[in-house]
């Protein structure tokens, strides 16, 4: 082989010879066999024994609790047949509903009205006076409930205290509702609202009232032929609410009840006059009028 003239051999070896100083001696490199693939069935059957191993484990782990529970004294759970309805931890405690007896009607009087009074187990008295009948539209039909109360401020809305009592009145429902009002009457101001009310035969124009007082009133008046009563008729009809000769109502009813009526509303005047004028006779002032609505203009 012919070389070239500028070609060292002797420094191409101390060249050789320095690297190997700094590096280091080297290993010679040979090529390493790749690890094989292992089959596809290999694979399955070790997945399969993975599986088989943890259920094992689940199995044991079952079989010593259960055996520690035995041993504990704990009974195990009932099958799923046998379990009972869910019973929360804290469930809220059931609400009886009141307790009441009935009682001789004694004690208030309200015109022609017919009364019916029952007494609570904590000796609170609820009277409930009715003048007419909801399915007889040609006349008037009254019914108001006077509740003695610790509470003279009464409970919830005037709409959910007309439900529940329309619900007692024979299962009466509430339509639907109107316009709200305040009257002053001599108990102090009784609050309003119009509604109607229905049962399974028809239905009836009605006003609503309620007064929170040492003896709170509730009820409705409703005026014949499916019309409104006058607001001055609804305020009448509660002020000749009075007390029976001989009755001996608590001090704060017994205030109550005296304190003097409204000009408006004499005494002398009954709750069950007729609504609709006749000819040749005179309208009563403070008869329970029915509420007549004037005429659109065009």
């Amino acid at each position: 082989m012919r070389q070239r003239p500028d070609f060292d051999d002797a420094a191409l070896a101390r060249a050789a010879q320095a690297l190997s100083q700094d590096i280091g001696p080297v290993e010679p490199l040979l090529p390493r066999p790749l690890p094989r693939a292992a089959p596809r069935a290999c694979r399955g059957r070790r997945a399969a024994g993975r599986t088989v191993g943890a259920a094992a484990v689940i199995a044991l782990l079952s079989v010593l609790a259960s055996e520690r529970r035995q041993a504990d004294g704990t009974p195990a759970d009932p099958p799923l047949a046998d379990r009972g309805a869910f019973v929360p931890r804290y469930a809220a405690p059931a609400v009886a509903p009141p307790v009441w007896s009935d009682a001789a009607p004694d004690r208030y009087r309200l015109g022609e009205a017919t009364g019916s009074a029952r007494i609570q187990a904590g000796g609170l008295r609820e009277d409930t006076l009715t003048i007419g009948a909801f399915g007889v539209q040609e006349a008037p039909y009254l019914r108001l409930v006077a509740a003695e109360t610790a509470e003279p401020d009464g409970e919830g809305s005037l709409f959910v205290t007309l439900a529940r009592r329309a619900a007692e009145a024979g299962g009466l429902s509430v339509a639907r509702t109107g316009e709200r009002a305040r009257l002053a009457t001599r108990f102090g101001a009784l609050n309003t609202v119009d509604a109607t009310l229905s049962d399974p035969e028809g239905r009836r124009a009605c006003t609503a009232f309620r007064l929170g007082a040492a003896l709170r009133l509730e009820g409705w008046l409703c005026a014949p032929l499916g019309q409104l009563p006058e607001p001055q008729s609804v305020a009448c009809t509660v002020e000749r609410l009075g007390a029976l000769p001989g009755a001996a109502p608590s001090p704060a009813v017994a205030e109550m009840l005296a304190q003097p009526r409204s000009a408006a509303c004499p005494p002398e005047e009954p709750a069950t006059t007729a609504a609709l004028p006749t000819p040749r006779k005179a309208v009563r002032k403070n008869a329970a009028r029915v509420r007549h609505s004037r005429p659109a203009s065009p």
